[in-house]
Parts: C-alpha cells; sequence; structure tokens
C-alpha cells in the first residue's frame, strides 16, 4: 500500500553540486514517515569532490533512502520563481518544506515542524536557524542566525504586518513548514515572473496575505550557508548575471500593483524593502561590476527599474557618501 505524504522537501538546484550531497544527506537521515522529496534539476552542471553530477548524486540518494523522489530536469532557463512555482506543484504533501541545495537540515527537523504545525493547526509554521561557513573543508556552525524570527502564534492580517511593517518575522521560505495549498493560492495570484532573485519576497508576500495563521517555535532546524550564491561579492564580468539581478524589480512591481486593498503603512513597507534592494543593487553596479560594463549594467538597471528611481537612491548614496 502506498504510503500517504506528509511532508514535501522541494529542491532547487543549480550549480551547487559541490555542496548537495551534504544537503541530501541530512535529508535521508531524517527520522519521519510520510516524506517525499521533490528536486529540479535547473540546468545544473557542476560535479561534486568525487566527480558525480547532480543525477548520480541523486541516485546514491535513492539507494541509502527510502524516501520516495520526484526527480525533473530543465535543459532550458527557467527563473527560479517558477522553478519554485514547479516543485511545488509536483509535490504531493500536505506540507511543502523549502530547502536550498547549500544549505542542510537538522537532526529531527521535519518532525519537530510536522508537530508543531499539527500541534496548532497553522498554516506557517517556522523555526529558527543558524549560519554556517565552510572553512579548509569543515563545516563551522556559528551562533548567528540570519532571518528575523518571532514565537509564538500570530493571527490573521498580522501574519503579513509582522513582516512587512514590524520586521518580525522574515519572507525566507526555508526553516518553515507550510500547507500546500497556501503556496498554491499564492502562486494563484503571481503571474509568470522572469526573476531568479528575491523570489522568496514575492512568494511569501501572497503566502503572508492569505494565510489566517502562524506559529513560531525556538527549535533550530536549518543550517544557511551566507553569501556563496549568485549574491556573493565576486565580481561580475557578465551582462547574464547582472541581468537576473535587475529582475528583482519585477517582483515589486508585481507587489505595488496589488489589488488586494493594502493599507498604506504595508504599501510603504514594500517600498522600504524595494529602496533596500536599490541601494544594495546600486552599490554592487559600483564596487562589483567590472568597470568596462558598468555604463551598460546602469542602463540596464534603469530599464528595469526606472531612471527617475535610480537617479534618487543614487542620488541619495551619494548624499550620505556610502
Amino acid at each position: 500500500m502506498k504510503k500517504t505524504v506528509l511532508v514535501s522537501i522541494c529542491i532547487p538546484v543549480h550549480n551547487t553540486e559541490k555542496l548537495l550531497p551534504r544537503c541530501l544527506d541530512s535529508v535521508a537521515e531524517q527520522k519521519f514517515d510520510g516524506l517525499e522529496l521533490v528536486l529540479i534539476n535547473d540546468q545544473s552542471t557542476g560535479k561534486d569532490e568525487q566527480g558525480r553530477n547532480c543525477k548520480k548524486i541523486v541516485r546514491t540518494f535513492q539507494k541509502k533512502s527510502k524516501i520516495p523522489v520526484v526527480y525533473i530536469v530543465h535543459n532550458q532557463y527557467v527563473p527560479l520563481l517558477e522553478t519554485r512555482r514547479e516543485l511545488v506543484e509536483q509535490a504531493h504533501g500536505e506540507y511543502i518544506l523549502m530547502v536550498d541545495s547549500d544549505d542542510f537540515l537538522a537532526p529531527g527537523a521535519v518532525q519537530i515542524l510536522y508537530e508543531a504545525a499539527k500541534l496548532k493547526n497553522t498554516d506557517i509554521t517556522c523555526a529558527q536557524e543558524r549560519i554556517y561557513r565552510i572553512n579548509e573543508g569543515k563545516v563551522e556552525v556559528s551562533d548567528f542566525h540570519y532571518a528575523s524570527f518571532s514565537d509564538g502564534e500570530i493571527l490573521g492580517r498580522e501574519v503579513l504586518d509582522s513582516w512587512i511593517i514590524r520586521s518580525e518575522t522574515s519572507a525566507f521560505l526555508w526553516a518553515k513548514l507550510i500547507k500546500r495549498e497556501l503556496y498554491l493560492t499564492a502562486f494563484n495570484a503571481i503571474p509568470y515572473l522572469d526573476c531568479s532573485l528575491s523570489v522568496d519576497t514575492a512568494i511569501y508576500f501572497f503566502i503572508a496575505y492569505y494565510a489566517k495563521s502562524y506559529y513560531g517555535i525556538n527549535d533550530v532546524v536549518y543550517f544557511y550557508l551566507k553569501n556563496e550564491g549568485i549574491t556573493n561579492n565576486k565580481p561580475i564580468s557578465d551582462l547574464k548575471k547582472w541581468r537576473r539581478h535587475c529582475t528583482v524589480a519585477s517582483v515589486f512591481t508585481l507587489l505595488l500593483t496589488f489589488d488586494g486593498n493594502l493599507t498604506e503603512e504595508e504599501k510603504e513597507g514594500i517600498r522600504k524593502i524595494s529602496r533596500s534592494l536599490m541601494k544594495y543593487s546600486i552599490l554592487r553596479l559600483r564596487t562589483q561590476v567590472i568597470p568596462e560594463l558598468r555604463p551598460q549594467a546602469r542602463e540596464m538597471l534603469c530599464d528595469f527599474w526606472g531612471q527617475n528611481y535610480v537617479e534618487t537612491v543614487e542620488e541619495f548614496l551619494d548624499e550620505v557618501k556610502v
């Protein structure tokens, strides 16, 4: 008899093969009956320390784990937001747990989140995370967390406002067990978006908007690798990579044009996040984009965000000498 899937762990993979085995090992070690893994190989071409590509790493996982796997391959570019949409659509669980392929779960993470979700019957169950780094091949877990976190229950519109107005919670999808039906409702409100950065902001906005309840617990269930992805501090010498950064503008176009009777405080919360990301974009333009590409990169930034908006934030940064 086929087991009922209670929780679907959803993982997008793009050139993180060196870290993927650790991530999948942490999934395999979960002692939870009713788990499934949904993994999308998003044009990933990397290899791990043993020379294995994504498919071979997943095969190794399947040999040592009884957790059923839904494995999907993208042979052409798909924006990360759309990859997350597909992960949820292909999942079978009552709940979704998003995991980034360069991160890993704590032992017992799924059981802890699931029991808390069932105890309170909440739409969103959130636990804590800790930052980890890799030093000379060894994992070093810090005592610091990256995401804002609030424990206890939050109900109704306060689920959205606790994040968008007061920054008491975060928009990161990891370390959150969320009902699949709520994910589907959120994605139903999001049109196709060519966006691969800050996609959690767009998705979580609608999750929080439609959610009836949130429950935060103090258990540490997730370990987050900071500054190793496409937002790291490496020089940007490719306009295609820069374009991916610029596409975040589509997130705020969507949110600020959403007809959902948002309060002025909520709208200002969205604008505040938008300004923060624009400041970050300009600083990256000035410090990380190689000099010969900066004129084209700035023009691209203006195309996505609007020249007046870019110039306004530039003037602010110049005034405060950032």
